[in-house]
């Protein structure tokens, strides 16, 4: 009896906790394979490449849209994702976006395509080489065939993106209709910015499930990328929500860069969102590592 009062007090059951095992232990494993494979170091160029290529990818996601009839899917879609960011990163990249929406590229399909196709690949070359480490795997496909894929990713990301945010566009009118008849409570304003967090979600995680598979030079499946997928969108809404928060209590970076405050946070968040995407692939590949080995004991 006093044996089985002891082991109801020792709190946790032992299935809970060989799962809390089997959650933490590739999460672990990760984050320091991630800091072995120096990702903190390759953290710094995805993002400079990312921000690099954002202003490229704009103008042809714009261009392509106005070329199929559906440039407010772009706008939808620019619009979307800078309700997503902090404040002050959303402030200082905002300007200059508009300013390419609004300032028109024609022409820019034919003249400068291969251009701007291949300054976003870059940033996908960068993530490559990020998910190859995490992987333990060498690049043994041509530069000439990397660089094209990387193109033809962009191409249908593009691609998907349109077609998303139209199939996205009878939420915005139904909420228009609402207002018309002000039926506006509280609750469903709640309820209707959470529908634009949770679609937020689902978009953030259709764009980082493709790279997570098709990058790393092995074979994946969409059932061995998914946890770490699902880990970096949920890791990136909460780091987005606590930058904005610091941003807006504690911190300025203005008191320290004057004029240059807005671009040294927004470069900042590029580098957190990177490591966070490096992080999500690390725990794949180590869930990935764990299940391999397990597989071998057992049939040993």
């Amino acid at each position: 009896m006093i044996k089985k009062q002891q082991s109801m007090g020792h709190g946790r059951s032992p299935a809970k906790t060989v799962a809390a095992h089997r959650l933490a232990s590739p999460v672990w494993r990760g984050l320091l394979h991630m800091l072995d494979d120096g990702g903190t170091l390759l953290a710094g160029h995805i993002a400079f490449a990312s921000l690099f290529a954002l202003f490229p990818f704009l103008i042809f996601l714009t261009t392509l849209a106005g070329e199929l009839g559906q440039s407010a899917a772009a706008q939808d879609f620019v619009q979307l994702g800078l309700g997503a960011l902090p404040g002050e990163v959303r402030r200082a990249i905002e300007p200059p976006v508009r300013e390419v929406l609004e300032g028109g590229r024609p022409g820019l399909m034919t003249v400068s395509i291969f251009a701007a196709l291949w300054a976003v690949s870059s940033a996908f070359e960068a993530a490559r080489y990020a998910l190859n480490l995490a992987y333990e795997v060498k690049q043994t496909r041509a530069i000439w065939w990397q660089r094209l894929q990387s193109m033809l990713m962009v191409l249908l990301f593009a691609i998907g993106i349109i077609v998303i945010m139209v199939t996205m566009v009878a939420i915005p009118i139904a909420w228009t209709l609402v207002d018309l008849f002000e039926f506006t409570p509280i609750q469903w304003r709640l309820r209707y910015s959470a529908i634009r967090l949770a679609l937020s979600a689902l978009l953030l995680l259709g764009l980082v499930l493709p790279l997570y598979i098709w990058l790393p030079n092995r074979r994946l499946h969409i059932f061995d990328v998914l946890p770490g997928a699902i880990l970096a969108v949920a890791l990136w809404l909460a780091v987005a929500a606590f930058y904005s928060w610091y941003l807006l209590n504690l911190g300025s970076f203005t008191v320290t860069y004057g004029s240059l405050g807005g671009v040294v946070a927004t470069l900042l968040f590029f580098y957190i969102s990177a490591l966070i995407f490096i992080f999500g692939a690390e725990v794949n590949a180590a869930s990935l590592r764990l299940r391999t080995r397990t597989s071998a004991m057992r049939r040993s």
